[in-house]
């Protein structure tokens, strides 16, 4: 099997290591191809692992694409990806990524990752596994087939707890509520996700969770889990692992906070849905960030 991985940041370089074996050849795809041949990925079962890697600069047609670069940086990868052959799964933060590939692209090549894994960029190739948490594989189409259930069974055989679901989207606003709630306010008060548990962070916390919580219900969304459960139990599970707002922040680098929460806030927005506890939060965003 032939693995194309978008972006050599914390998750792409996470899913090229466990991906990697003698029978699957991974590629990363990066601004420059100027790199060593392998991919790190620390602390992960207590161990490194060192895979080969292939570093390229132009797309070519692949068995899949694992699209791993930040939700703002898809837009410009539409084009390309059309002109290829593979099945694409998208690992994006928020709805917006969902929203934009399922008008754009072929649905039959899509599927979606959802993750509450923790994971940290040393630098390009590099990364640190920080803690575990759900994973979900779905296709856009809700017609699970051969090729996902076989990307599932390698990712559980490697040791990340893997399950392929229906209704996707279900799952995608579920992790979008929960970094809706963990991110901006960890990244603002610059705190490792553990530190969400002390009084005053936790309430604000449960209130921004609560509040997305109620858009997606309103609008119709069949969330599959409870996000407060979840979004405790992500904090617990990763309590050291800074999220990656705040090392966004910390790295000078473009926040995600408009693909979290405000899409979020346009959605509530076009539905006169209340969205105070988000607005609040990414103002303060963007107020400290880049």
């Amino acid at each position: 099997m032939k693995i194309t991985v978008i972006g050599a940041g914390a998750i792409g370089t996470m899913l090229g290591a466990i991906l990697s074996e003698d029978e699957t050849e991974v590629s990363v795809l990066t601004k420059n191809s100027n790199h060593n041949d392998h991919i790190i990925l620390e602390n992960f079962r207590g161990e490194t692992l060192q895979k080969k890697a292939i570093y390229i600069n132009n797309l070519d047609s692949t068995d899949w694409f694992i699209l791993a670069v930040k939700s703002y940086d898809v837009e410009k990868l539409v084009e390309p990806l059309k002109k290829t052959r593979g099945k694409i799964l998208c690992c994006q933060n928020g709805i917006k990524t969902y929203n934009l590939l399922k008008n754009e692209v072929d649905s039959k090549r899509l599927s979606y990752m959802v993750t509450g894994i923790g994971s940290s960029k040393i630098r390009t190739g590099k990364a640190r596994f920080e803690g575990a948490g759900f994973t979900f594989l779905g296709e856009f189409s809700d017609k699970n087939g051969e090729k996902i259930n076989h990307l599932s069974k390698k990712m559980n055989l490697s040791g990340i707890d893997c399950k392929v679901v229906n209704n996707i989207f279900g799952y995608v606003w579920l992790k979008a509520i929960i970094n809706s709630s963990i991110n901006p306010i960890a990244a603002y008060h610059k705190v490792e996700n553990g530190r969400l548990k002390e009084p005053e962070l936790n309430t604000q916390v449960k209130e921004i969770c609560a509040e997305s919580s109620l858009i997606a219900q309103k609008i119709g969304i069949k969330l599959p889990l409870n996000p407060w459960e979840e979004t405790k139990n992500i904090i617990r599970n990763t309590s050291n692992n800074k999220c990656s707002m705040l090392q966004d922040i910390e790295n000078g680098k473009r926040t995600e906070i408009d693909s979290i929460n405000g899409e979020i806030i346009r959605i509530a927005k076009a539905n006169n849905l209340n969205c105070e506890k988000n607005e609040e939060y990414l103002n303060k965003i963007k107020a400290i960030s880049s």
